[in-house]
């Protein structure tokens, strides 16, 4: 035999193989090949049968190097064609020796793959495993899941999802699959509001800021009061940030609201002047009986005005400035009991959070000019600025002010000027400002008897100790306090409205649809109610006079859902009956956690009219055919460039009920081509369609 003769020649491949199984030393003993200084891709490996089992007898250094033997698909480095060996200290690897049996010269030609049953510790002994992280392979958990573990299962490897730190705090809740989850991008879930020419703007800004504020709070931390060290430092600093970006914004507001007030009192003014003119000229001609005297007695009642009247003028800059400068405080204080007691942001916390500030901006006006008021009382009749800030929307937003003969309003194609980043256009609904009004006055009344009996509302004097981000109760279910409903908790589930599919934007109107949803299963965390995903959309109504396909939000009131896209198509076709409405709405990703309304319909697949086209693709023949999972046959129709742009049956329908479940899972259509390809074809879902009685036959039961 081979292994028995004495013509040894020790070259690769004559002799055979000498195979061997080894372990890469720990970092320490590979010396500069792992910095940078090193030459080839070569490792200390410690080889089962060949090495002691201690590090006393051969030292990790003095092991022998073994060269990485490459695969062809890796490239060699020539023409810049090649990729990085991915070994690390500890690996279990397999190679044999270039020299035979002199076992001097091994080379790595594989890898076995690490299992969650491989202890990953530190370095104890040879051929023990250890783990590989090292001092120049670190991770600390928080971007990437700890895991040292290659294997075919689902917590092997974990990438981080596109979902936020929230979702995948919840997720990890959950244990299972979802263990040790990680957001790929903080920002996700964050309002982004783009430049408009709306009044509403600002206001717009500042809830935005408030409900950002609020999601990055509750991605760092659940239990704000109790943070410590650098969880308390980052939650300080983001208040610091988010102040003086509210602050900034906030500039525009008081700016609005002092030239809105001026503007309100120069009729004011002209007419009170013109009263106190023909006052005073009564006065002195029924004493006088002389009008050039009445007439100069007038005009010197007007001029004795001039100059308290420009004093307020001028005063107003200095105002806004003043009450700007004062702003920080109030804005800080705010935004630390959102953090403290907010743990779900909802939009009548962001319209008190502009009350808020406003009760700060009109008391501050307040302050300023009601000393110089007193000069003018003549002429205001009867005229409170106060009131007057506080019962109209034109102080706020400068609503009053309107287009002349000669103007073009401006047209801004965009139908919103929200987007959330990771899920996309979000329907601007405006800003009621008659809410945030009503709840700034309802706040200061509230104070205002509270402090008049004596009593003390807050460590933050006036009317913000009043409104709802103050309370910590605000986050407990059921909570309700003399200002609304407001409850800013945990979604709770069952007991929210669900998921909507809100339709806007293509410049039409009228389209509505409701959300079917499909792999229902019960929650975990204490079974509070199921959730699901989005496997399709029934539409509703297709609305009309669409000039481009609208954006289709989805909307889980109970902010548990993530992940879910659709798109809208239009009929294009001015000859058709339905030009310019929506003609189908399809689910690009079905995302899941989304919670059923409270009436979940039982819809079926509508085998009868067949798939929706997608995509209609390219390069189809007439002839092809299409056959989905229940045996239902189709033949095509494509257009010059081989699209597929209608389906039609050709066998009896077999429409059945549908198990709530992954569509694209579920139901496929093989579509029967040599030349097609890029079509993508959707199931199209109706509600089950209600089956008649049928004829009552009389039973007669016979007693024996």
């Amino acid at each position: 035999m081979l292994e028995e003769s004495l013509l040894k020649t020790n070259f690769i491949g004559r002799d055979g193989f000498r195979w061997w199984i080894g372990q890469i030393a720990q970092d320490s003993s590979q010396g500069s090949q792992n910095d940078g200084g090193g030459w080839g891709n070569r490792f200390k490996v410690r080889i089962l049968g060949y090495h002691p089992y201690s590090t006393a007898e051969l030292p990790d250094e003095d092991l022998p190097w073994a060269n990485v033997l490459l695969s062809p698909t890796d490239g060699s480095g020539a023409a810049n064609r090649g990729k990085t060996v991915r070994l690390s200290p500890s690996d279990t690897v397999f190679g044999f020796f270039l020299d035979g049996d002199n076992a001097q010269i091994p080379v790595i030609s594989g890898v076995f793959g690490r299992t969650s049953s491989v202890p990953s510790t530190e370095f104890k002994s040879p051929f023990v495993p250890f783990t590989g992280y090292t001092g120049k392979i670190k991770n600390d958990g928080k971007y990437f899941v700890k895991n040292e573990a290659n294997e075919q299962n689902t917590q092997s490897q974990k990438s981080p999802r596109s979902v936020s730190p929230q979702d995948a705090k919840r997720l990890s809740g959950t244990g299972g699959p979802s263990a040790g989850e990680r957001s790929a991008y903080n920002g996700i879930g964050d309002k982004v509001v783009a430049a408009s020419a709306s009044e509403a703007g600002v206001i717009t800004k500042i809830k935005t800021e408030v409900e950002n504020f609020v999601n990055k709070i509750q991605s760092i931390t659940s239990d704000v009061t109790n943070a410590v060290g650098k969880a308390k430092q980052w939650i300080n600093g983001e208040i610091s940030k988010i102040t003086a970006k509210i602050q900034k914004v906030t500039s525009g507001l008081v700016n609005n609201m002092v030239k809105n007030l001026y503007t309100a009192l120069e009729p004011v003014f002209s007419a009170g002047l013109k009263l106190l003119y023909n006052t005073v000229y009564q006065i002195v001609l029924a004493l006088t009986g002389n009008p050039v005297s009445a007439h100069l007695a007038g005009v010197a009642a007007q001029k004795a005005m001039i100059n308290p009247v420009k004093a307020i003028a001028d005063a107003l800059p200095c105002i806004a400035n003043s009450i700007i400068g004062g702003l920080a405080n109030t804005i800080k204080g705010v935004l630390s009991n959102v953090a403290e007691n907010i743990t779900n942001f909802v939009s009548c916390i962001g319209d008190q959070v502009v009350g808020a500030l406003m009760n700060h901006i009109i008391g501050g006006i307040t302050k300023f000019i009601q000393p110089l008021l007193g000069a003018v009382d003549k002429i205001l009749m009867g005229f409170s600025p106060l009131n007057w800030l506080r019962s109209t929307a034109d102080a706020i937003l400068n609503l009053a002010s309107s287009l002349s003969c000669e103007e073009v309003a401006p047209e801004f194609n965009s139908p919103t000027n929200e987007w959330v980043i990771g899920k996309g256009a979000s329907d601007n609904t405006g800003v009621p400002i008659n809410e945030i009004l009503d709840a700034a006055n309802n706040a200061n009344s509230i104070a205002e008897t509270i402090i008049n009996a004596g009593q003390d509302i807050s460590e933050i004097a006036g009317s913000l100790g009043v409104f709802d981000f103050m309370n910590p109760s605000v986050s407990v279910p059921g909570f309700q306090s003399a200002l609304g409903k407001c409850y800013a908790g945990p979604p709770q589930l069952g007991g929210c409205g669900g998921t909507k599919i809100k339709i806007f934007g293509g410049f039409g109107k009228g389209g509505t649809a409701n959300a079917i949803i499909g792999a229902i299963k019960q929650v975990a965390n204490g079974g509070r109610g199921i959730t699901g995903s989005l496997i399709g959309v029934d539409l509703v109504n297709g609305g009309g006079g669409y000039t481009f396909p609208p954006f289709v939000e989805i909307v889980d009131e109970c902010g548990s859902g993530y992940g879910a896209i659709a798109r809208s198509e239009i009929d294009y076709d001015e000859t058709s009956p339905t030009y310019g409405q929506i003609t189908n709405i399809y689910v690009v990703s079905e995302g899941e956690g989304y919670v059923p309304g409270n009436e979940q319909d039982d819809y079926v697949r509508d085998d009868a009219n067949g798939p929706v086209i997608v995509d209609p693709g390219t390069g189809y023949d007439p002839n092809d055919t299409i056959v989905d999972d229940n045996d239902n046959h189709y033949t095509i129709e494509v257009d010059n460039d081989g699209g597929i742009i209608k389906v039609n049956r050709t066998t009896n329908p077999t429409t059945g009920a549908i198990e709530f479940d992954s569509i694209n899972d579920t139901i496929t259509y093989d579509i029967n081509t040599e030349t097609g390809y890029g079509a993508r074809l959707k199931p199209r879902l109706i509600k089950r369609p209600i089956e008649p009685q049928g004829e009552v036959k009389q039973v007669i039961d016979c007693i024996e």
